[in-house]
C-alpha cells in the first residue's frame, strides 16, 4: 500500500576517483558537481547579483471557488498561471489565473462520476494549451485532458503506475514511473508514450535502494532552456532529457561528507532521524549553465538555494518546516510565493505596498525572480 511522505529526500553521491576542476568533473559521461566547493551565504532574499528583476502577481481572492491554503506546483505558460493547490489536506485542485492574477476557473471537478477525478498528482500543458493531469489513485492511475477553455476532452486509464507527467511535441507524453509500478515498464523510471498511451521507449532502471512503502511526493519535470530535467529526490542524479524524450545528459551533485548513505534509502521511516545528519535535495533541482537551484535539507534545516557556478557562491534562504515558499524554475525564472504569515514583521520587508496589503488580507502573491 502507498504511504505518502511529504519530506523530500535524496541519495548519496559518490565522487571517488574523479578529477575535479572548478567544482565539476566528468566520469563515465556523468558531470559531477562538487557542492562543497561553493561558499555559502544565508540571505533573507536572493541578492541583486543574481536576480535582475522581481515581478509580483497578487492572486485573485474574490471567488471562493478559487481559494487555496497551500501551493504544490505552479506553471506559467503564455498568458496563464496554473496552480495545483490544496483547499485542505485532502482536496487537491488545479486552478487557472491570467497573468494579472485574475481568476479564470478550476479544471474539472472532484467526485465519482465518469468525468470526475479523486486526487490530482501532477499536470502539464501542451503546445495547444490543452491541459493534462493525472488522477493518482491507488491501482487506478488515469490521465485527464481538458481544452484551453477548461472543457473536458477525455480520460484514459494508464497501463502503468506513474508519479508525474510531461507533454512532449506531437501529442506524446513523458511519464515518471512509480517505484512500485507492476504494470507495463515495471522497474523503469521513465517512459515515453504516444497519444494513446502506447509505450515508445522506457529507460533508467530503479536500483536496489528503494523503499517501496514510501511515496516520495511532489517532484516534477523541470523546463530548463528548452530541455527537460528529472530528479526523483532519493537520487542525486539530475537527468537531462531532450524535447523528443531522449536521455541526453546526467548531472550528479556531491555533498562530500554530508552525502546521505545509500542504505538509508531502503527504510526511510526507520532512518528519518539519522537522515537529519546529512544534506539532501527537496522538491526539485534545476541545473543551467550558470546556476543550480531548488530546495534542500541541510542537517535538518530546510532551505531554498541558488548556486552561482561562475562565482562559486551558494545563496541559501531558510524556510519554515510547515510550508515551502519555493515552487519551480522555468525559462530563467525562479518562482517563489508569499503567503499569509510568512513574515513576522511584514512592514519591514522591501515589498510594494499593494503586495503587503494583499498578504495582510490573507492572500497569496507569486514572485517571479528573473535571473541574470
Amino acid at each position: 500500500m502507498k504511504k505518502k511522505l511529504l519530506l523530500y529526500l535524496m541519495m548519496v553521491l559518490p565522487g571517488a576517483g574523479c578529477q575535479h576542476h572548478g567544482g565539476t568533473a566528468t566520469s563515465d559521461g556523468v558531470e559531477i558537481i562538487d557542492f562543497t566547493s561553493f561558499s555559502e551565504t544565508e540571505v533573507e532574499q536572493f541578492p541583486d547579483a543574481i536576480v535582475r528583476e522581481r515581478t509580483y502577481i497578487n492572486i485573485d481572492a474574490s471567488n471562493e471557488e478559487l481559494l487555496f491554503k497551500a501551493i504544490d506546483k505552479i506553471k506559467i505558460i503564455n498568458d496563464r498561471i496554473y496552480i495545483m493547490g490544496r483547499q485542505d489536506v485532502r482536496t487537491e485542485k488545479l486552478f487557472v489565473f491570467d497573468r494579472t492574477g485574475a481568476g479564470v476557473g478550476v479544471v474539472g471537478q472532484r467526485g465519482q462520476g465518469p468525468e470526475d477525478y479523486l486526487q490530482i498528482s501532477d499536470f502539464d500543458v501542451n503546445e495547444r494549451d490543452d491541459i493534462f493531469f493525472m488522477d493518482g489513485t491507488f491501482n487506478n492511475d488515469r490521465v485527464f485532458v481538458f481544452d484551453k477553455n477548461l472543457q473536458f476532452v477525455s480520460v484514459r486509464k494508464l497501463p502503468f503506475e506513474a508519479d508525474i507527467l510531461k507533454c512532449l511535441p506531437g501529442d506524446r507524453l513523458l511519464f515518471g514511473l512509480a517505484s512500485w509500478n507492476r504494470g507495463q515498464n515495471a522497474s523503469m523510471k521513465l517512459a515515453v508514450t504516444d497519444r494513446d498511451l502506447n509505450t515508445e521507449q522506457a529507460y533508467m532502471e530503479y536500483d536496489e535502494y528503494i523503499d517501496e512503502v514510501i511515496w516520495v511526493s511532489y517532484y516534477f519535470f523541470i523546463d530548463v532552456d528548452g530541455r527537460i530535467q528529472y530528479n526523483r529526490q532519493i537520487d542525486n542524479n539530475v537527468h537531462e532529457i531532450s524535447p523528443e524524450g531522449n536521455l541526453t545528459k546526467t548531472y550528479r551533485i556531491d555533498f562530500g561528507k554530508k552525502n546521505l548513505p545509500d542504505i538509508y534509502k531502503k527504510d526511510i521511516e526507520a532512518n528519518r532521524e539519522e537522515m537529519k545528519r546529512y544534506c539532501y535535495l527537496l522538491n526539485f533541482a534545476a541545473i543551467t549553465d550558470r546556476y543550480i537551484l531548488g530546495t534542500l535539507s541541510d542537517r535538518g534545516r530546510i532551505k531554498a538555494y541558488i548556486a552561482d557556478r561562475n562565482s562559486r557562491k551558494l545563496y541559501t534562504m531558510g524556510m519554515p518546516d510547515k510550508i515551502s515558499d519555493m515552487s519551480l524554475y522555468a525559462d530563467n525564472l525562479f518562482i517563489t510565493y508569499l503567503y499569509p504569515g510568512k513574515y513576522e514583521d511584514l512592514e519591514s520587508k522591501n515589498l510594494p505596498p499593494e503586495v503587503k496589503k494583499h498578504i495582510e488580507d490573507e492572500n497569496f502573491t507569486i514572485c517571479l525572480n528573473h535571473l541574470k
